[in-house]
């Protein structure tokens, strides 16, 4: 069996959060309700605001108050909500409509006529009313433009075309759609609207209160103000008013000078780009693909500023470029920056020192691998954790971690025992009792032996996930490989048992058609090995960036303690034309039916283990390398690739062999 929990603590893997502003109703009857304070939900503000306004009204329960905030909402409820808002509930009805299923002698015949004369709601092409029914979000829109209208309030229409659903909205409530989003008294999430979605109480109650806003002013919401403001280490200070981002950018020509949007900055020259909600997610959307998330980060990692417009702005993450949607983005001018994620060689050692741009604190330092000999002792910048930055001098090395960019399609030679030993011997001093993780090696070697999965990487990745065996809530769940974490929600998996999580996680990683990470099929592949954000599983598996590089450090200590007899076993290569597929053959030849080829490699920058040189008088240089055998494939012929050298009309020089850090 597999349970699901989910609110709690915050995790690291994505989340998509449905966050629509829908609000709330009537209450029913209920159970276990509070004499002294009544349960309200995540929307609690919301809903008491209504309650106050006497608009949100409960049922009496066990003497106290029950207002069912979780509950879905029905097309009468939320009809007689929209009278209480227009302060219509006792209006005299002068106009009676025949509704199939609404008969003289129910309760609320009266409240649906009402609703009716007033025009709040003209029921269904049908004929009928359907109280009974959920009422669904594009109704909702419906209804709030119709009261606004009543209101003499015609919000001007904003653009649901960025939306990936938009089409899905019904013809009839296209022009309030537009309108209520326009107004952002609706927003939608993860790039869709869910026009027949249902709302609940709680979300409801959310909508109404933004309603009630534009409806205490009597007109459209407010017009935004531009002002170019001057960015200080401490202050933004705000200056003159323009009336159109365009008129306050064109002014804002000075580098320290920024425009702001009412009170938030919205354009500047430089600096970083972090996300400002609480969802611990920075959505990097890409424009030319309408709802496609291009990769995700969590709270606080910095991006770098590209450039902006009043609704996204364009950042930069590793060799990625994206766009934020602008209300959940937080612009830092560059003189306002108060510290940047580094490395620190120190000993032969590579140190990662990770800043969080949101809260401005760094986070312990975690020990990612061994520097490149001619690496200086000293502090670096690097955005893929290959190539550095000497801070003081300015001067580039190169340091590529084995384990970092490891295929982990191989087998490593030490025993489950070893495994076990390295556990037991090496575990931090404040752990003063045995962890499971002592005893998984037998069970990591089986997967590693039937499905070709490091079994060493296993185990660097329950120790990453669980602090080395002694995270409570993922031994309660059996739980070692972070399965189901989200941001900002504790949906961490629970399992029977570990074999079941193990089995989980196989799945998730090789078997899973639509989304593993290690087949060409899914689309959260980038190459079966831990990687960044550029490539490989750390692209999809956490929003922390650095994730695969964590998991990679732990690597290197076993292999270190172990003996050392992994690190640097092989030569890695890397494809390194872009934007084409690399081919793996058979032979070192390059036949012109191409019947040698065994598979291709996708991705520009993938990493490749080499077994061999070989040199060929005609066709040049090829390497041989390791086969991708995965998930029951067996290719029981040599594996080759083309290096350089030979005739250009073959189009393969799309293989260079580098040499790691020894």
């Amino acid at each position: 069996m597999v349970k699901y929990y989910f609110g709690g603590e915050v995790l690291k893997k994505f989340l998509c959060f449905l966050v629509l502003p829908f609000v709330l109703l009537l209450g029913l009857g209920a159970q276990g309700v509070s004499a002294e304070e009544p349960y309200l939900g995540y929307f609690k503000d919301s809903m008491q605001e209504l309650i106050d306004l006497n608009i949100l009204r409960g049922v009496p329960v066990n003497g106290g108050i029950d207002y069912k905030p979780d509950e879905t909402i029905t097309r009468l409820e939320f009809s007689i909500l929209m009278l209480r808002v227009l302060d219509q509930e006792d209006i005299e009805i002068t106009k009676v409509t025949n509704f199939k299923d609404v008969k003289k002698t129910d309760w609320f015949y009266e409240a649906v006529q009402r609703a009716a004369q007033l025009k709040i709601t003209s029921g269904k092409s049908d004929g009928t009313f359907a109280p009974k029914e959920h009422v669904t979000r594009e109704q909702i829109a419906s209804m709030m433009n119709n009261v606004l209208e009543q209101k003499g309030i015609v919000l001007p229409e904003g653009d649901i075309s960025t939306f990936s659903d938009y089409k899905k909205v019904s013809s009839y409530a296209g022009t309030s759609m537009k309108r209520i989003v326009g107004a952002r008294i609706l927003a939608g999430t993860n790039n869709k609207l869910n026009p027949q979605g249902d709302a609940d109480r709680g979300m409801t109650s959310a909508f109404l209160v933004r309603m009630l806003d534009v409806l205490k002013k009597g007109e459209k919401p407010v017009s935004p103000k531009y002002y170019v403001g001057t960015a200080t280490a401490t202050e933004t200070v705000k200056g003159k008013e323009y009336p159109s981002f365009a008129d306050a950018k064109a002014a804002a020509t000075g580098a320290n000078q920024v425009v702001l949007k009412d009170n938030k900055i919205i354009y500047m020259k430089k600096g970083q780009v972090t996300n400002s909600s609480l969802s611990a997610i920075l959505d990097i959307k890409d424009k030319s693909v309408s709802g496609s998330t291009l990769i995700g980060l969590e709270k606080g990692t910095a991006a770098e500023y590209i450039e902006s417009d009043e609704h996204s702005v364009k950042v930069k993450f590793g060799k990625r470029t994206g766009f934020v949607k602008m209300e959940n983005a937080l612009l830092i001018p560059e003189i306002q920056v108060k510290g940047r994620s580094y490395y620190k060689v120190t000993k032969g050692y590579i140190y990662h020192y990770t800043f969080n741009s949101f809260t401005n604190t760094y986070y312990a330092p975690y020990k990612y691998g061994k520097s490149d000999s001619d690496m200086p002792e000293g502090e670096y910048y690097s955005d893929n954790g290959s190539t550095y930055t000497n801070k003081t001098d300015g001067k580039k090395y190169t340091a590529y971690q084995y384990f970092n960019m490891m295929p982990l399609y191989t087998k490593t030679s030490y025993t489950a025992e070893e495994l076990n030993n390295f556990v037991k011997e090496n575990k931090p001093d404040w752990i003063k009792t045995e962890v499971v993780l002592e005893t998984m090696g037998n069970k990591f070697k089986a997967i590693e032996a039937e499905h070709n999965i490091n079994a060493m990487y296993l185990l660097a990745h329950a120790i990453h996930e669980t602090k080395w065996g002694t995270n409570e809530k993922a031994l309660v769940r059996n739980n070692l490989f972070g399965i189901g974490a989200q941001d900002g929600t504790d949906g961490l998996i629970e399992f029977d048992s570990y074999d079941e999580c193990l089995d989980t996680l196989v799945f998730n990683l090789i078997t899973k058609k639509e989304d593993n990470y290690f087949l060409e099929s899914s689309y959260r592949y980038h190459e079966a090995f831990l990687g960044n954000k550029d490539l490989g599983m750390n692209v999809f598996y956490a929003t922390d960036p650095y994730w695969g590089q964590k998991i990679a450090g732990f690597m290197n200590q076993i292999d270190e303690k172990l003996g050392g007899k992994e690190r640097n076993k092989y030569d890695i290569a890397i494809t390194l034309v872009e934007n084409a597929k690399t081919k793996v053959r058979k032979t070192p030849t390059v036949p012109l039916d191409h019947s040698n080829i065994l598979y291709q490699l996708k991705w520009t920058g993938t990493p490749v283990l080499v077994l061999d040189t070989v040199v060929t008088e005609k066709e040049g240089t090829w390497l041989e390398v390791v086969p991708k055998n995965i998930e029951g494939v067996e290719y029981s012929s040599k594996a080759y690739m083309y290096s350089h050298g030979g005739p250009a009309s073959h189009g393969e020089k799309n293989m260079g062999r580098i040499e790691l850090a020894k």
